[in-house]
């Protein structure tokens, strides 16, 4: 028998009906973001769906939030996850949906009013999809949280990821926040393993199995940005930590632009140690680091996101989230090949 996680519900726990859609919804420690979150999906432009809140046991006045919220609004619910990690509150909240198709969103985001809505539209549209997904606007609350907001909205921070800079309709290698059909997880849930990158890893799998996803530039929905420097480096060093890990469980590259960050990185440390020896290499290595500071320097300039003052930080935060993601990676290379090692290792013995 299975054991009920949920920690406040105004609705019959094991009402026999099935809703339309049901809204995921990690989260540890958001007391600044999770109430505006929930509220606009509940003051959205449909009515049938359910939240499902689970929270990692936060201990910053979160949980007394999602209370107030669940007990003024049955549409809300609140579980509890022991382990704190966003992959096991997914599965969690996974299990004890009820929804037909079912969302994924983080506790930092404010969606669109009418965010549910056209995510089902576009699923209704698109029936060969497996989930569908849109563009999620970066905005900060901080200097360097509206810099950073605009980098990973400009082709020059991110390339051509459309759920950051936009683009046409169609069929892509990721989605965030995703819209998925409950068929989408007969692959499995998401990978409790990764700390981070858990979606990504989920959305490359389902494409490795030959299923499809879609953006749809009018689904929009917001995310706070990281507002210190050291959080948004570590936020992108995990990244790319991980990346290598997506990779090699789910057997499959989920794009070129990914592994972009780990050659910058190698080019620089190639050209730092050859150049001192190798002329021609060092004059290539400061051509190709002017060429990408002019590029930065022009992104820049076109921005309008950031205020004036704040451009003079646009290149510096640019750099930091390429070389903090291309390191992650190689970090993440190198663990991967000694644990793999390791495995093979005492598996002969």
């Amino acid at each position: 028998m299975r054991v009920s996680t949920v920690l406040w519900s105004r609705t019959n726990d094991d009402a026999p009906y099935i809703l339309r859609v049901s809204v995921v919804v990690p989260c540890r420690n958001e007391h600044r973001y999770v109430r505006r979150c929930v509220d606009a999906l509940l003051k959205g432009t449909i009515a049938d769906f359910e939240v499902v809140i689970v929270d990692g046991q936060s201990t910053d006045g979160t949980r007394q939030i999602i209370f107030s919220l669940a007990e003024h609004d049955p549409r809300v619910r609140l579980l509890d996850n022991p382990q704190r990690t966003t992959p096991a509150a997914l599965n969690l909240g996974i299990a004890e949906a009820r929804g037909e198709v079912i969302a994924i969103l983080g506790a930092h985001s404010e969606p669109d009013p009418d965010w549910l809505e056209r995510s089902l539209l576009a699923l209704k549209k698109n029936p060969d999809a497996a989930g569908v997904g849109g563009v999620l606007q970066t905005i900060g609350d901080s200097t360097v949280g509206r810099v950073s907001a605009a980098v990973l909205q400009s082709r020059f921070g991110v390339g051509n990821a459309r759920f950051r800079v936009g683009g046409r309709p169609g069929f892509v290698d990721t989605i965030v926040f995703g819209c998925y059909r409950r068929s989408a997880f007969q692959y499995g849930l998401f990978d409790t393993d990764l700390a981070t990158n858990q979606d990504d890893e989920f959305n490359t799998r389902l494409r490795a199995h030959g299923e499809r996803l879609f953006f749809d530039p009018s689904i929009r929905c917001r995310y706070y940005s990281r507002s210190s420097w050291a959080g948004l480096v570590g936020q992108y060093w995990r990244y790319g930590r991980f990346k290598p890990t997506v990779f090699r469980k789910a057997g499959a590259i989920g794009s070129l632009r990914q592994l972009a960050p780990a050659a910058w990185v190698a080019f620089l440390v190639l050209v730092l140690c050859l150049g001192p020896v190798f002329r021609f290499v060092g004059f290539a290595g400061l051509a190709v680091f002017t060429a990408y500071l002019s590029l930065g320097v022009c992104a820049a300039i076109t921005s309008v996101r950031i205020a004036a003052p704040d451009r003079v930080l646009f290149v510096p935060v640019a750099a930091s989230v390429h070389f903090a993601y291309g390191l992650g990676m190689w970090y993440g290379i190198i663990a991967d090949v000694f644990q793999t090692r390791a495995a093979l290792a005492d598996a002969t013995r």
